[in-house]
């Protein structure tokens, strides 16, 4: 498998160009050997966004993103590794007959249910522009405010009255029955029963589709069209399928993602034509729950785009017993929440459509979710008794327990105290006491000893050197050929410490980077290399003239790591008299220890 990923990434990097890459996201323009842009993934006025076509690589030196074309796919577009493979494969015309570890039945399954649902999606789409529905859906989501550019973009269709409408088009268009069964869109009829053996699922509604990251659709969600039968369901969704799981889907994610990455958040809404109408007036990083609470897996997919989400839910009873849900849940992720509530009665699509506005003012307007429901609390208990103080302290505890950052939770504390008049302490022996309660049913967190001194200031110090060596390495293909054999075993044994360091040592004739697959390691590398390519001392330097600058640093550099080693070996020694110390109760001792200690380590 690692051979085949490997073959593969190296394909698609050799034909695509990742200047025309990045150049379909961002505006680049030329500086010398490179090119420049405002960074993407941060807010910056002087760019420091660099390309360099040469070594196929990107670098930001704002905030240190970097790596090849799959490192920006997988940033910009917040896609998993297997997903930005997909898409550049596609872009770069690679086929990826062997990317699975299904078995090979299974995928050509797969494959065969994806060209499913897009015919699927193209037959409701004509039925609704054309067929069918033209006179009877298409006017109801136009008086909703929807512009025909809209519907087009989020491609709404209809389902047509009858029985058997879809399942002869795909029959007819060579798929079976089993498949129409295994995609969600055709049941079987019952033992028993006369005629065919199944029949259309989704009859007489209006057809949202649902896609996955790179824009396939994978579901759909169906409205009951005007005039239909409304002891059915309003809405329906297609049931877990191979491609479908209603717990990972967001409705609207293909379309909003990169708006949710620039902004840095997301709004969730609780229908799909509150995406649409949300869209229309700008605001795109919208996503809809179609109907389910929001699980776990689906604020996992939003925290990659942002770690701020926006709840624009009903208010009512039920709506502010899932936003409640959903923030404790967003909170446990370590999500910023906030609230968007409407006033007027309406829904997110009428208000849209009668005053886009206001509409773009309320969700502007958005208030922090734990200070909502802490005054939510405070309203529903008397707070002139100690037991009405006390249940305002039970009801907001939910919230303060799925607060994981704890100066958050102790900032939140001291609102809870405020609110209810009660002093701080304690509220935060409450708080303490249900902590305490909660360890003993989950069990003690790991503890650091006591007696453990602190080093980090003087790791910080020791590892900047050893990864400056490293980003030498990197860059210097000579200098890996005549240095690395004549480093001590001492500084080896220190660089080894550095996760780069082994491909250095693999790499022989070859490009280290060449050797990496693992993104995170392969941005630090990148990073790395346009840190010192970058730097204002190597700009205009010829390769000799670098080369013997490398050279230089490198031999400075091994001086002072053979120095660190030996102040290494030294601070190691007191932590073990420390604690020899600590353990016979010898306190002066233990003093003088962690005086030369902090002494030593400050050099």
């Amino acid at each position: 498998m690692a051979q085949f990923q490997e073959n593969t990434t190296e394909t698609i990097k050799s034909r695509l160009n990742i200047v025309d890459v990045v150049g379909s996201y961002i505006k680049l323009e030329k500086a010398g050997a490179h090119y420049k842009a405002n960074c993407p993934f941060h807010q910056e006025r002087t760019p420091s966004f660099t390309v360099n076509e040469e070594r196929n690589m990107w670098h930001c030196f704002g905030c240190s993103r970097g790596g090849d074309i799959f490192a920006f796919v997988m940033e910009i577009e917040g896609l998993q590794f297997r997903e930005a493979l997909v898409l550049l494969a596609e872009k770069a015309g690679v086929e990826l007959p062997q990317y699975s570890r299904e078995p090979e039945g299974q995928k050509q399954s797969k494959e065969r249910l994806y060209e499913l649902m897009e015919l699927a999606v193209r037959f409701y789409e004509h039925q609704l522009l054309e067929g069918m529905g033209k006179s009877k859906a298409l006017p109801y989501l136009e008086k909703r405010g929807l512009t025909l550019e809209s519907i087009k973009k989020f491609r709404l269709g209809y389902a047509p009255e009858g029985w058997r409408h879809l399942y002869d088009f795909l029959i007819k268009k060579g798929f079976n029955q089993n498949e129409l069964e295994l995609a969600g869109l055709a049941i079987r009829k019952a033992e028993g029963k006369t005629g065919q053996g199944a029949y259309d699922r989704f009859r007489d509604r209006i057809m949202f589709p649902i896609t996955d990251i790179l824009g396939r659709p994978i579901g759909f969600s169906a409205r009951v069209a005007p005039g239909g039968d409304e002891t059915q369901a309003k809405y329906i969704n297609t049931p877990e399928t191979p491609l479908y799981h209603k717990s990972r889907a967001l409705y609207g994610l293909s379309w909003a993602k990169q708006s949710m990455k620039q902004a840095g958040f997301t709004v969730v809404v609780e229908g799909n034509v509150d995406v649409i109408a949300l869209s229309q007036i700008g605001i795109e990083n919208v996503v809809a729950v179609s109907g389910t609470a929001l699980t776990s897996e689906q604020f996992d997919i939003m925290k990659r785009y942002g770690k701020e989400v926006h709840l624009f839910f009903d208010m009512d009873g039920a709506g502010q017993k899932a936003a409640r849900k959903s923030t404790e849940l967003a909170l446990e992720k370590e999500m910023q929440v906030r609230l968007i509530a409407l006033t007027s009665g309406k829904d997110a699509a009428d208000m849209g459509a009668e005053d886009p506005e206001g509409l773009k003012s309320v969700v502007e307007a958005h208030l922090s979710a734990p200070e909502y429901f802490l005054q939510k609390s405070v309203e529903s208990f008397p707070l002139n008794t100690a037991e009405g103080k006390r249940a305002v302290v039970d009801d907001f505890m939910s919230l303060l327990i799925a607060i994981k950052n704890p100066l958050e939770r102790s900032f939140w504390v001291k609102e809870l105290a405020r609110a209810t008049g009660l002093e701080e302490r304690l509220v935060t022996g409450v708080v303490n006491q249900t902590f305490l309660e909660d360890t003993r049913r989950n069990g003690p967190a790991p503890q650091e000893s006591v007696n453990q001194v602190p080093t980090t200031q003087f790791q910080t110090r020791a590892d900047r050197v050893a990864e400056e060596v490293i980003a030498i390495l990197l860059t210097d293909h000579v200098l890996r050929q005549e240095k690395l054999p004549t480093f001590s075993e001492s500084v080896k044994t220190f660089l080894a410490k550095h996760p780069l360091f082994f491909f250095i040592l693999q790499a022989g004739d070859h490009d280290p980077l060449s050797l990496i697959e693992d993104a995170e390691q392969k941005s630090l590398a990148t990073r790395l290399t346009f840190r010192l390519l970058g730097s204002p001392e190597f700009i205009n330097l010829s390769q000799e003239e670098i080369h013997a600058k490398n050279l230089t640093l490198v031999e400075e550099y091994e001086k002072m790591l053979e120095s660190e080693v030996g102040t290494t070996q030294k601070l190691q020694s007191i932590q073990l008299a420390l604690a020899e110390a600590a353990k016979s109760g010898n306190k002066e001792e233990e003093m003088r220890l962690r005086k030369e200690f902090a002494e030593l380590s400050s050099r």
